[in-house]
């Protein structure tokens, strides 16, 4: 998955761009640096922008949005978004992933519920101990998923080190995960494990339910 970065005012003129960032919307630098994200937004996705941008006070928490980038031949591409507000001069940090393969990035808010599991699964570990707190499936799963709504690739070693078991154990999971269909086995799983389409649609299954369940009320009565 690709990756890019560009910097803008906080009322989101562009100041900087990578090349990444230009590959993304296939312009060149002169035809980007100046403009307004407006520009540049599928017309679909300016209101949700305006509110990200309303959110990032100063000293705020980065924000995770997901939205489509408009190209010159009228087609949109969608990326994932991290960004982040500095001040001293007062400017906005923005990294993007995409696909180019015409997947679409995980969406924001199942991105922001996999890191929220993750974090609980954190948790877990430092309260109760690793040995109270296996979950060697969930964390492959989760790891993968991450991996791809960050742009990062992931492999046998670094999801073995992630889930928190050996090489040996995560590559015996990885295996039947391939043989049920979930992660693909064409790619070389010591470099590159990515779920399936039909995996990343239970995934992302799951993760809704973050968002569906009652309140708690409602679950005790």
């Amino acid at each position: 998955m690709p990756a890019a970065h560009c910097v803008s005012s906080l009322e989101g003129t562009i100041l900087h761009a990578d090349q990444g960032f230009l590959d993304l919307l296939k312009r060149r630098e002169d035809e980007v640096i100046g403009i307004s994200y407006r520009q540049i937004t599928d017309p679909r996705d300016l209101e949700r922008s305006a509110d990200m941008l309303a959110l990032l006070r100063e000293g705020a928490a980065p924000v995770r949005l997901q939205k489509r980038y408009l190209r010159p031949d009228g087609t949109s591409i969608a990326a994932n978004l991290l960004v982040t507000r500095f001040s001293g001069p007062d400017r906005l940090i923005s990294t993007l992933f995409w696909h180019d393969n015409g997947r679409d990035p995980p969406p924001a808010r199942l991105w922001e519920a996999a890191l929220r599991i993750r974090h609980v699964h954190d948790a877990r570990i430092r309260l109760f101990g690793a040995d109270l707190s296996t979950d060697p499936i969930g964390s492959v799963l989760i790891g993968i998923y991450l991996a791809e709504a960050e742009g990062r690739s992931i492999g046998l070693a670094k999801i073995a080190t992630y889930a928190g078991i050996a090489n040996s154990t995560a590559a015996r999971w990885v295996e039947v995960l391939q043989q049920r269909g979930i992660v693909e086995g064409e790619h070389d799983a010591l470099i590159d494990l990515r779920l399936s389409q039909s995996g990343l649609d239970r995934v992302e299954a799951m993760l809704a339910t973050v968002y569906e369940g009652g309140d708690a009320a409602g679950m005790l009565a």
